[in-house]
């Protein structure tokens, strides 16, 4: 008898109840049942429905499916109950960062950053704390952030700091619990400072300057977010239900993607569209980083360039205030749903932005000052690792993925990530990420378990290159030059799924992973059925400057998002 896998995902719009089942190495749905997440304003429970889409399930199982046997049940979480943290460290761009990129790989969002060299006074600091709705707070220094020669001290002072700020949970007395992830030669003096506040010791995680060390940290604040979940009031039908250690979906799918890095070997990019944020995951170079960009941060002067008829923009504000307000409503017309996907190309660059600037080098203190009370630190490093050119896969996943479109989650990725090089997109069909991060390591082949999408090619920042033989495929076992146009989008079947090679030829001073000007080679298993090529130029998509709403329309005849009588109306003017 085949075993089956209950996995449980209360996501901030939808609650979805799936079997699942492992055949053949890949991770396959058997069963699918989905109920709306209550919204946080509501003063219903957010697990509510959680028990009746359980007893469906399980029904359905038992009478269709009764050759398979379940073996357990996962629950992940996202509805507001993942982990909401403040981090603090010495330095920003060092111990700083670190808590701040361990909280985010524990599945965490990250609300404030407490640093000597904040721009803060202490009691802006402590206010500040006072009014977060967070509940872990993470925190980090080493020996290697001498500042005035004396590391542990602004290690005390942030303490202090903490000790007097830390807010209460919202549903105790209790203050929130602290991670602490900093030198160890303060530990004894930090727990003096900290008083009655529960802290959890974790490794250092820079003990060293020029390496960092986040697993144990991660750890803790996911260890922490899972006793806590089951006493808070908004979550009590997971402890109703008698159900298993829960975890932050953000966590479960970060670590699918390190699987998917050590499975491959290979630079991926994640992008996870879950109805009020996009989360940006990355595995480059042996580095994993994840981000979540809100989508209330985009600004609607540049979603209303993406719109294919200026009329669209007259109540934009309004739109993208209700699409905050009530994420889990989808778009009834084909107006709308231009609208909706101009709002999510945009975060999705902000997103990505966002997480350029997180997934970096390591920092290292440079040279250090003192004017007066505040400290200006400088720090060496900090290059960007995501470069899109030495990607060689991106997977789209969450509940957008599953109910837009392959054609529109296409655009999303083309315009929002804005692709260069040679990349394969895959889609997250059934939630496998989650499921595969919690399982067994080796117990899954993760890039089987995901449905590849298309094969995206661009020259990128190589304009020179535009028009000319910038790159070739290898189809059916020939060589043929696909056709980089200006401005453009052009599609190229792929004959029977069959195995892909790409071999793109840059111009002298671009570089797309092997070197500036050489050649490169993608070789994309089989499976993929189209490959885009895209001649846009980046420049311009990047700032949006002189993108006509016909030009839009035109990309989007080109991946077939809309029906041919739709864009003809907003060509003459009409809407739908």
């Amino acid at each position: 008898m085949t075993k089956s896998i209950f996995h449980i995902d209360v996501g901030s719009t939808v609650t979805e109840a799936r079997a699942l089942a492992i055949e053949g190495g890949r991770i396959v749905q058997l069963e699918r049942v989905s109920c709306p997440t209550p919204p946080p304003a509501s003063k219903d429970e957010r697990t509510l429905g959680l028990g009746e889409v359980l007893d469906v399930i399980g029904s359905r199982m038992s009478e269709d499916k009764s050759s398979y046997e379940n073996e357990g049940v996962m629950v992940t979480l996202s509805a507001g109950g993942e982990p909401k943290a403040v981090c603090a460290g010495v330095v920003k761009g060092i111990s700083g960062e670190s808590a701040k990129r361990a909280a985010l790989l524990a599945g965490a969002t990250v609300t404030d950053l407490v640093c000597v060299d904040d721009g803060r006074q202490d009691f802006e600091r402590i206010s500040d704390l006072r009014r977060q709705d967070v509940s872990v707070a993470v925190m980090a220094g080493g020996v290697d952030e001498e500042i005035m020669e004396s590391g542990t001290h602004q290690i005390l002072n942030i303490a202090r700091v903490l000790a007097k700020g830390l807010p209460k949970k919202g549903w105790s007395d209790d203050r929130i619990p602290l991670v602490y992830a900093g030198s160890q030669e303060a530990r004894e003096e930090v727990a003096r400072i900290l008083g009655d506040i529960e802290i959890i010791w974790a490794d250092n995680v820079r003990a060293k300057l020029e390496e960092e060390h986040l697993a144990s940290a991660r750890d803790a604040v996911v260890g922490s977010f899972s006793e806590n979940v089951r006493s808070d009031p908004k979550f009590q039908g997971l402890g109703k239900l008698g159900l298993p250690e829960v975890f932050p979906s953000g966590y479960a799918a970060g670590l699918a993607f390190e699987g998917l890095y050590e499975e491959t070997g290979e630079n991926v990019l994640g992008l996870s569209l879950d109805g009020d944020a996009v989360q940006v995951f990355s595995g480059i170079k042996g580095v994993f980083t994840r981000t979540v960009t809100p989508v209330a941060k985009v600004n609607p002067n540049k979603v209303a360039k993406w719109l294919p008829h200026p009329q669209m923009a007259e109540n934009l504000g309004d739109f993208i205030g209700n699409l905050v307000l009530r994420p889990h409503v989808l778009p009834t017309t084909w107006n709308e749903l231009s609208v909706f996907l101009a709002v999510w190309k945009e975060a999705i660059r902000e997103g990505i932005a966002e997480h350029k600037a997180t997934a970096i080098e390591l920092r290292g203190v440079h040279r250090q000052r003192q004017v007066g009370e505040t400290f200006q630190v400088e720090v060496s490093g900090g290059d960007t690792l995501l470069k899109m050119p030495t990607l060689r896969r991106i997977v789209v996943t969450g509940v957008l993925s599953r109910v837009l479109s392959r054609e529109a989650v296409l655009s999303l990725v083309m315009d929002g990530a804005q692709v260069a090089g040679g990349v394969g997109v895959y889609l997250d069909t059934c939630n496998a990420l989650q499921v595969a991060g919690l399982l067994p390591s080796g117990s899954a082949n993760i890039l089987e378990s995901l449905l590849p999408l298309a094969v995206l090619v661009a020259p990128g920042e190589d304009r020179d290159r535009v028009g000319a033989g910038w790159a070739s495929a290898r189809l059916d076992g020939t060589y043929e030059q696909l056709p980089v146009s200006m401005g453009e989008i052009t599609l190229v079947p792929i004959a029977n799924g069959s195995a892909v090679e790409i071999t793109l030829d840059p111009s002298r001073q671009e570089d797309l992973g092997e070197g500036p000007g050489r050649k490169t080679v993608r070789d994309l298993p089989p499976g993929f059925s189209r490959i885009y090529v895209d001649g846009r130029p980046r420049p311009q998509l990047r700032t949006l400057e002189r993108i006509s709403p016909r030009e839009i329309i035109g990309w989007y005849r080109n991946l077939g998002v809309f029906p041919e009588q739709v864009l003809s109306g907003w060509e003459r003017g009409r809407g739908q």
